[in-house]
Formats: C-alpha cells, sequence, structure tokens
C-alpha cells in the first residue's frame, strides 16, 4: 500500500496499520503478539504471515480493513516484523517470495532454522540497525532508538528482495560466524542423546563426552531447529559437573494458530528448589538462576547472572553438582504442576 512506513513506539491516537506488535494502536492490527487484533481471516503463526494474507485480499478489501490508516507502523524492530512491513508495503512482490519471507521470519520470531538462507536472513536483519557494525553503519550514527531502526527498515524495504534470493555476499560480516557456528551446534547436537517428553512439550538434550568445546553450548537456533518442541533442556558434562540450561521458546508466548501452547513452569519456584538441592542461595555469586517466567523466551541456568534475554549462546554456565536424574526430576515436577497433572 501506498503509505509511508516507520518503527514509532507511540502512535499518538491516529489509525495505522500496525505489524508484529500489538500496542492497541487505532487502525488494522496485524500480529501474533499477545493481546492482537488481527481480523480471524488473516490470523497466522507469525505477523509476516497474517500480512501476506492482507497482501493476498483483494485490493478493495485491503483499502476496506486499513480505511483512515496514514502509515505502517512496527513499534519494534526485528526480522519478522520488517518482513510483515514488507509485505503490506509491496504486496505484490512479496507474495512472489512468500516461502523465503515466512522461513525468514521463522527463524528471527520462534528461534527455527528453517534452511541456512533463512537464518542468514534473520542474521542480517538483526544485524542492521547496530550503530557500530552494521553495513549501514555511517547512516546510523547519532540518530535516536526509533530514527535508526526506521533507516534500516527504508534500507531493507529495498534490499529484502535480493537479500531473500541469495544476494547476501554485502553483510557478509553480519551472518558468516554465525552460520557456521549454528552448522556446528547442530551437528553436536545430533551426537547427543535425545529424549521427547512429547505431553510436556520437551526435549532434553544430554551430551556426550566431547560433544561441545570446554565452556560452548548449543545455540537456541540449533535447539529449536533440531525440535519442534516448546522447551529444550541442554546437560553438558565436565569434569567438574555437568552445565546446564533450560530454555522455553516463544512457541509458548505468542498466539499461534497451529499449536496450543502448554501452561508454563515457575521458573523462580523451580530456581530455588534447584538452588535447595544444590546447597546454594540465589544470592550466590554461582547458583541457579531464572528469567522472568512471563517474558517471551526466558531460560534457567546454573551460574553466573551475566546473560541476557534472547541470548543465542549461555556463557554463564557453571558445573553444577546436581545430577542429571535430580534435574530432570525436578524440571518434570515443576512442568508437571503447571498442568495440575498428578506427580
Amino acid at each position: 500500500m501506498e503509505l509511508p512506513v516507520r518503527i514509532a513506539r507511540e502512535t499518538a491516537g491516529e489509525r495505522v496499520i500496525s505489524v508484529d506488535g500489538a500496542w492497541g494502536a487505532p487502525g488494522l492490527n496485524l500480529s501474533h503478539w499477545p493481546g492482537h487484533r488481527t481480523p480471524d481471516e488473516l490470523r497466522h503463526d507469525l505477523s509476516t504471515g497474517s500480512a501476506l494474507r492482507f497482501a493476498r485480499l483483494p485490493d478493495a478489501r485491503r483499502r476496506e480493513l486499513a480505511a483512515g490508516c496514514t502509515s505502517i507502523v512496527n513499534n519494534h524492530f526485528d526480522t519478522d516484523g520488517t518482513c510483515a512491513l514488507f509485505a503490506v508495503r509491496h504486496p505484490g512482490r512479496a507474495l512472489e517470495l512468500e516461502d523465503e519471507l515466512l522461513d525468514a521470519a521463522r527463524a528471527g520470531d520462534l528461534f527455527g532454522f528453517p534452511n541456512e538462507r533463512a537464518f542468514v536472513v534473520d542474521r542480517i536483519v538483526t544485524g542492521l540497525s547496530d550503530a557500530q557494525s552494521s553495513p549501514i553503519a555511517s547512516e546510523l550514527r547519532g540518530l535516536a532508538d526509533d530514527e535508526r531502526s526506521t533507516r534500516a527498515t527504508l534500507h531493507l524495504l529495498e534490499a529484502l528482495p535480493a537479500i531473500l534470493r541469495g544476494d547476501v555476499e554485502p553483510y557478509r560480516e553480519s551472518w558468516e560466524r554465525e552460520l557456521e557456528r549454528v552448522k556446528l551446534d547442530l551437528a553436536a547436537l545430533s551426537r547427543c542423546a535425545r529424549d521427547d517428553v512429547a505431553h510436556l512439550d520437551w526435549t532434553a538434550w544430554v551430551a556426550k563426552p566431547g560433544s561441545f568445546e570446554s565452556g560452548r553450548d548449543p545455540g537456541r537456533h540449533a535447539l529449536f531447529g533440531a525440535s519442534q518442541h516448546d522447551r529444550a533442556l541442554v546437560a553438558v558434562p565436565d569434569a567438574g559437573g555437568t552445565r546446564y540450561r533450560f530454555v522455553i521458546n516463544t512457541t509458548s508466548w505468542f498466539d499461534l494458530v497451529t499449536r496450543s501452547a502448554l501452561p508454563r513452569p515457575d521458573l523462580a519456584a523451580l530456581a530455588a528448589r534447584l538452588n535447595d538441592l544444590e546447597g546454594t542461595r540465589g544470592s550466590d555469586a554461582v547458583a541457579w538462576r531464572a528469567q522472568a517466567t512471563g517474558s517471551p523466551s526466558p531460560e534457567l541456568w546454573f551460574g553466573t547472572a551475566e546473560h541476557e534475554l534472547f541470548a543465542e549462546h549461555c556463557t554463564s554456565m557453571r558445573e553444577s553438582s546436581l545430577t542429571l536424574p535430580q534435574v530432570r526430576r525436578a524440571l518434570a515436577e515443576a512442568q508437571r504442576a503447571a498442568l495440575a497433572l498428578p506427580e
């Protein structure tokens, strides 16, 4: 649609086509975020999918749904949002690249690994707004956050078709190292013992000796590229104990059409239980720690505190003295409690 595109955290009550976020802006909302107002006919697991369904509508119906809207807006910058903005702004071109757009969005918001190209596109988009390392860094320096994100978005609205078709060489520094790492992670996971606990939507990975270099762990894209379950436990035995990382994916946070989300366990209570077993306290330098259960993709791990939300890898893990059966039992009990299942 012939409307301006921008990134803005507030839209001052104006009617807009808001994509990917859900912040109550008047107008048409195309999103999978909790609280979205996407019309039923356009709902999809990904905001990009909803935008593509909008793009497929007859022009008259699109104009009816977007009546009075003055711009196309997202309130944050990421891959699914960028692909959704592209689909609304350039519907004809987007429908020609439907599979590529959906794959890239899935690699972004759901930490999937549909294929190497999708992962590369997600890395390119994610890195483009960084004022220090972006290929367009000279255009971003000195801009406020939303201005910087808007500038990166406008660049991508022009460059995305070529990127989706494989013209990624100009952005090599954004993806080359990370692609090599995720391929190594996937190969290492293939050598791990794997246990799928379907009724808890959980995959447990137990590394064999030498599966990972000391201090290394498989990244999110490997974990959720290799398993469709919502939760992943990684156990990496080392000489001094075992490193543990438990990750809950965004698939139980977004409002998805194709799957129902299981209730999440209380990660703070689970960390407290594991600290009791470990003989540590949450205030210790090394302890069981958890991010807020209500965040889009929280984690629990044993180690130091400095671990950011959505981090690909967890460099804060340290060796726990707890055995794998002890940790698995505590995790299973917490997840069953969330489901109100008998022990």
